[in-house]
């Protein structure tokens, strides 16, 4: 059979796009595993930067409700220590979410899920549950994490510093609560006025009564003297 000049041309031209589609499927044969090596990582790394940024979500949430309870960065105040290796290691994540969304009957931890009444969404708590749980890798071994303030070697410094600094600053100056260091109003009062503020609480301040000692009352209203005496 003669082939015109159209007809090789066209020859030529298929024979170049089926060269070119086997280069491009050889091409795609050997990318393939090679996506798949590469697409976990991929995964990790999205997953990654996606709970960075709940996590930091997280902490302003925290800061905002649970602090004055569980103390800066989880360390236990009035409530447990939720960044120490004892909780950490007895809980999954939904648990602890379960723990946040439903509260604690029998106890100050109230219930944080809007859908009980609460502050937060379900988008919310996921974020204080991811926030807490990026405490894992440093959490600090702590016998005493379910009532810290129970630990009868603290100094008053340590005493304020959990308990108090969340609304009264360390350095005493005041925030959420007011100002204690020198020239400050508690400075003028004598020391059974701040034991009984201590004890009884006033307005957004808890009342204290069974949770610190009376040595450690004592201990407390010491270290605001040696404060505003400096």
């Amino acid at each position: 059979m003669n082939y015109g000049h159209e007809d090789l041309e066209l020859e030529e031209s298929t024979n170049k796009w089926m060269a070119w589609g086997a280069v491009l499927l050889f091409l795609f044969v050997l990318a393939f595993p090679v996506y798949w090596l590469i697409q976990p990582a991929r995964l990790d790394a999205a997953q990654a930067s996606f709970d960075e940024t709940l996590s930091a979500h997280g902490e302003v949430l925290y800061n905002d409700s649970c602090a004055q309870c569980h103390g800066g960065e989880a360390r236990g105040a009035i409530g447990p220590a939720l960044n120490s290796e004892q909780f950490l290691g007895s809980v999954t994540n939904k648990q602890m979410h379960q723990l946040i969304s439903t509260g604690v009957p029998g106890t100050l931890m109230s219930a944080y899920s809007a859908d009980f009444g609460g502050p937060f969404t379900q988008q919310q708590i996921t974020a204080l549950t991811v926030y807490l749980r990026s405490f894992e890798d440093t959490a600090p071994d702590f016998p005493e994490w379910l009532k810290p303030l129970s630990q009868t070697d603290l100094a008053g410094v340590e005493l304020y510093n959990m308990a108090c600094s969340y609304c009264h600053a360390v350095d005493l100056e005041g925030g959420i609560g007011p100002a204690l260091g020198p020239g400050s109003d508690s400075s003028f009062e004598d020391d059974a006025f701040l034991e009984g503020r201590i004890r009884n609480g006033i307005n957004e301040m808890p009342s204290f009564e069974g949770v610190f000692t009376d040595d450690q009352i004592d201990d407390i209203i010491a270290y605001i003297r040696e404060v505003q005496d400096a």
